[in-house]
């Protein structure tokens, strides 16, 4: 365990002479195929459960490895997923490098890698170009930039996905950033990467690793690999996962090395040489690794993840594929498809920046009209501004003749955009004759349905609207663009926070559940688990279907939790007080608010405590 820490130390001696020696060199030149050294234990058979010494692992960290299941593996979304490079680069096999230089100037363009294990292809940019906005897709090996001082080529990567540092439960969030120096000595690369995640890690984590250039270039570069039912029978809403205190291989691997169990529950103290005398203490060592398998007491963590939306008071355009745009800035995400019949939008934000939306719209349809607008929920975050934006579109395949029938027959029918959604946004926008609506009526859904989808086919695409019963609310729906490969979530999927399931308003976490197995039917992966189908959530960042699995997880693991305590009669108080989501606290946890973390587990609480609810219309006489 503590072999890591002199290894760290080593390394950054190496890398301070190397770069100091590497100043009178006239670069580097990494091309070529190499080989881990030291096959060590990283690789996903090999690896020992609960061994998380010398790791700077932060409260939420441990726990997140503790409660770990390796069944979850078995899940689809989780069979072919791609490494992060950490894991990669650490984690044995061979590689390959090589430059990509302009054809007419021959000027550093970038510098191509390859791992074996997963079939990883990484960029890193030579360039100077910057790096992409917060909101932009993540992906497994992250966008990397370098340079090169003398001998030693430095490596800055973001935007990596959630990911393992080890494969047995140790996990890296989606917050995570890595600097990387790759320094040769002839045939030999000291590699050094530097990890910082403010999630999961109480401090840096800096390892090496030694390669050597490899004397043929290996024929078996290839890794196939297609999802299965591995599990068959298994339900879409089961998660493999241990409850607090309960995984049954806590002792195995500090019993077998005879070390005590603290040691093995790793943390930043694990990782220094001071450790060893600390290690004597049997009887103090004990009193920790019995606290550290359960959320310390007190309130819930505030998220110390970095909001990918700009607060600017500008709309910011990014093309995420096919005819579709994110438009990011408001206080939810905007959704464009544009092409040679106009645009269609999906979801208007809270309306205080609408002018400037409808600016950005009008640039990219030019004089094709705004025609439709899909509102995925009756909440201000996403129709506060279709008053203003519907009134600067227009319908013209509708009439709104007094002779007009079926989907004309609506009395507003051409005046502005036709507004998109389900019966239950247009109940809870609207009110019964004779009482005040709680919003305008121009910004109210006039093209309703009632179950299943409402599907167009428009700009040279099938769009479809799927109706979520008892998601976030129970009028939400999702929008599917099918030849972009596009899907928006509205609240049913943030990245931003833990789902806003609005019980009173139909909101359940069965629903919720269900909606995001919905989605993930919908979405076919590129290569390895990424990639493919992109997703634009309500709040937050591009993703694909990786982190909407992951997503799906984190709810199963905690509502399975509450669970296991509504059973043992546990009251909301003493769940609240249990800390039960200590280990994404970090990630998506807020003590103040609007939607705060003891909200959230009072609805999943509520939620399971009234039972699975049946899927219904709201009767507008009702409210």
């Amino acid at each position: 365990m503590f072999r890591l820490r002199a290894v760290f130390m080593a390394g950054a001696v190496v890398l301070l002479h190397s770069a100091a020696f590497g100043q009178q060199s006239s670069g580097l030149d990494i091309s070529g195929a190499w080989f881990n050294v030291y096959q060590g234990t990283d690789s996903n058979a090999t690896i020992p459960l609960v061994a998380y010494g010398g790791y700077p692992l932060n409260e939420a960290g441990r726990l997140y490895a503790l409660t770990w299941d390796p069944s979850r593996m078995t899940e689809r979304q989780q069979q072919c997923a791609q490494y992060s490079p950490h894991f990669l680069l650490h984690g044995g096999g061979n590689y390959r490098f090589w430059e990509e230089r302009d054809p007419f100037t021959q000027k550093l363009i970038s510098v191509k890698q390859y791992g074996q294990i997963t079939e990883g292809t990484r960029t890193i940019w030579m360039d100077g170009r910057p790096h992409p906005p917060a909101y932009a897709q993540h992906t497994f090996l992250g966008f990397s930039t370098g340079q090169y001082d003398g001998n030693v080529l430095t490596v800055t990567t973001t935007h990596m996905k959630r990911n393992w540092i080890k494969a047995n439960g140790m996990t890296q969030s989606d917050q995570a950033t890595m600097v990387e120096h790759f320094i040769r000595h002839g045939d030999r690369l000291t590699y050094v990467s530097v990890l910082t995640d403010p999630v999961y890690l109480a401090e840096p984590l800096m390892r090496t690793t030694d390669m050597m250039r490899s004397t043929r270039n290996p024929d078996a570069w290839l890794y196939a690999c297609d999802d299965g039912e591995q599990v068959v029978g298994r339900p879409m809403d089961q998660s493999p996962n241990y409850l607090y205190g309960k995984n049954p291989y806590l002792t195995e691997f500090s019993l077998k090395y005879q070390i005590p169990l603290a040691a093995a529950l790793g943390g930043p103290e694990t990782t220094y040489p001071e450790y060893l005398a600390k290690m004597k203490d049997s009887g103090g060592l004990e009193a920790v690794a019995k606290a550290e398998q359960s959320p310390a007491p007190g309130p819930p963590h505030t998220s110390k993840a970095v909001d990918p939306t700009p607060h600017d008071g500008q709309i910011h355009v990014l093309k995420v594929q096919g005819n579709v745009y994110l438009l990011a800035g408001e206080t939810s995400n905007i959704t464009l498809q544009v092409g040679e019949q106009g645009g269609f939008v999906v979801d208007t934000g809270s309306g205080k920046l609408s002018d400037k939306v409808v600016a950005e719209i009008k640039k990219l349809i030019g004089d094709k009209p705004l025609q439709f607008i899909v509102s995925t929920s009756f909440h201000p975050d996403y129709t506060g501004g279709n008053v203003k934006v519907r009134a600067a579109g227009a319908d013209p395949s509708v009439l709104g003749s007094f002779f007009s029938a079926g989907a004309q027959a609506f009395a507003d029918a051409g005046v502005g955009a036709t507004i998109i959604g389900h019966q239950n946004v247009l109940n809870r926008m609207s009110a019964p004759t004779g009482k005040a609506a709680p919003t305008d009526s121009e910004g109210w859904p006039s093209d309703t349905f009632l179950e299943g989808r409402r599907r167009k086919y428009y700009n040279d695409e099938a769009v479809e609207v799927f109706w979520e019963p008892n998601a976030a609310t129970d009028g939400d729906t999702i929008v599917q663009f099918r030849r972009s490969d596009v899907i928006a979530t509205g609240d049913i999927f943030t990245t931003t926070q833990y789902p806003f399931i609005d019980v009173k308003n139909g909101g359940s976490i069965f629903g919720e559940i269900d909606a995001l197995n919905n989605i993930l039917d919908k979405t076919v992966y590129k290569h390895l688990g990424e990639g493919g189908t992109l997703i634009i959530p309500g709040k937050g960042r591009i993703c694909d279907e990786y982190e909407v699995s992951e997503y799906r997880d984190m709810l199963i693991v905690i509502r399975d939790r509450v669970n296991a305590m509504l059973k043992s009669g546990a009251t909301l108080e003493q769940v609240q007080a249990a800390r039960l989501t200590a280990d994404y606290d970090d990630r998506y946890g807020a003590n103040a608010g609007a939607w705060t973390t003891n909200m959230f587990v009072e609805a999943i609480y509520t939620s399971l405590k009234d039972g699975r609810p049946k899927p219904k219309r709201v009767a507008a006489q009702a409210k």
